[in-house]
């Protein structure tokens, strides 16, 4: 089970694409005509029942990801069918791919599908350029699977707003909330790691080149000088997106001949340096390696008996992370539904608990509301408590929108109780972290928390 790294500032990250935020509104779409949803107060625009819709990616490199946070949806759906629904009404919950046109694909679900209420995304870059459509629509949507802490950063005096300036870092959308940790989060977890537990050191930097990579390393650089360490950043490397072969920028890091290396690679991006490396030796000449949200039953069955043991690997959810009835009743109904199915690990991924507990919190708030009006559940939510998450009580903070969810580090081992044939996580820790504590360790920065 974790070990709660919680000081007040001791307890994340995803995706993004380097678009153009200049085009935002027009590839957004922002002409959208209002939300249709939940005009009648109750089960989508008139229609019986609540109607919960969700975009992820379904396809592509990101596809376990999204699948994971599909299927861990539906578990939760179908635990409150079974207990009675939503106000007594039957939950039914539709998902679509991101697909070419995420916009449209997020219009439709809103005003075709009729959504009550909205999960996805599952990059950070989309998540950005759709920002202005979601807004437009007023449909209260909830973030599972996006690391950017811009999207949560209301603070446009101090960060600059991300849709009027280039330099803008502030890009927070009043019915956009989000239930899982973030990039800020997550790199200052393990900042906060390699300060105790290694000092000051040799440090490496291997990232998939697009603004998440660049991001998390910002990020990780700043908590680092905010927690008062002193380390040589001997390399950066920044290996395309979905690159098949990363051999020439792990032959620099080793040239670099670093204590310890940091990464932000996930799901396939994941498994294709971890097998690079282990070819070339890497894991035997460092002392540790960190990936932010790598953590992922996807890959570590992927990867098989290829995984090294030792390195340090996060993400915002480990199935068995959590030591209390809410995650064993997840975990429990997970591997009951999805255990016999081939494509996937019977257990949830990383996304699951944030997923799982962003359905539960709209059935608190549509109940504590009466009704199925947008307005009215976005004013529940804010401040809300979410008694079922997985990963213990969490809040929405009122003034970001964003949970006060935790993140996890753990030591991969073969010794780990999993499902599959490979890796799994043992030792883990969780960590969290305030806002007033992140604005100070992230001070002079230019880099808002986004918590």
């Amino acid at each position: 089970m974790s070990d709660d790294h919680t000081e007040q500032g001791t307890s994340g990250a995803n995706r993004t694409t380097g678009i153009d935020r200049r085009g935002f509104l027009a590839a957004a779409g922002t002409g959208a005509t209002a939300a249709v949803a939940g005009c009648s107060g109750l089960g989508g625009g008139g229609g019986s029942g609540i109607k919960i819709g969700g975009v992820y990616l379904l396809s592509g490199i990101a596809q376990a990801l999204g699948t994971a946070s599909a299927n861990a949806a539906r578990v939760a759906v179908e635990q409150i069918n079974q207990d009675g629904g939503i106000m007594g009404e039957e939950v039914e919950i539709e998902v679509r791919d991101h697909g070419e046109d995420p916009q449209a694909q997020i219009r439709s679900v809103a005003q075709e599908f009729g959504a009550d209420v909205m999960i996805g995304l599952t990059s950070s870059g989309v998540t950005l350029a759709s920002a202005p459509t979601i807004e437009s629509l007023g449909v209260p949507f909830t973030l599972t699977d996006i690391g950017t802490p811009f999207i949560t950063e209301p603070d446009t005096e101090a960060y600059g707003n991300y849709f009027e300036s280039d330099d803008g870092k502030a890009a927070f959308t009043p019915n956009i909330f989000r239930t899982n940790s973030n990039t800020s989060h997550m790199t200052y977890a393990i900042a906060k790691f390699v300060a105790d537990n290694y000092g000051d050191s040799r440090i490496a930097n291997m990232g998939p080149d697009y603004a998440y990579g660049q991001q998390t390393w910002d990020y990780f650089k700043a908590y680092s000088e905010g927690l008062g360490m002193n380390h040589e950043y001997v390399a950066s490397e920044f290996p395309q997106l979905g690159a098949s072969d990363m051999t020439p920028q792990i032959n620099t890091v080793l040239d670099a001949d670093p204590d310890l290396l940091f990464t932000s690679f996930w799901a396939g991006d994941t498994t294709t340096f971890i097998s690079q490396a282990a070819e070339q030796g890497l894991f035997d000449q460092v002392d540790d390696v960190f990936d932010t949200i790598g953590a992922d039953p996807t890959v570590f069955k992927a990867l098989g008996d290829t995984t090294p043991e030792g390195i340090h690997m996060s993400g915002w959810y480990y199935y068995d992370a959590f030591d209390n009835e809410n995650n064993q009743a997840f975990v429990d109904a997970y591997r009951e539904k999805y255990g016999s199915d081939e494509t996937t690990p019977a257990v949830p991924g990383f996304t699951g608990g944030s997923t799982y507990a962003a359905i539960y919190m709209y059935k608190k708030a549509i109940e504590a509301a009466g009704s199925t009006n947008p307005d009215d559940i976005i004013s529940e939510l804010e401040g809300i408590t979410i008694d079922n998450d997985p990963r213990g009580p969490t809040t929405i903070k009122e003034n970001t929108h964003q949970a006060t969810a935790p993140c996890v580090i753990g030591e991969t081992s073969f010794d780990a109780d999993v499902p599959y044939d490979g890796a799994g996580l043992v030792n883990t820790q969780t960590y969290t972290l305030t806002r007033s504590r992140a604005k100070e360790l992230l001070s002079g920065s230019g880099l808002g928390p986004g918590l």
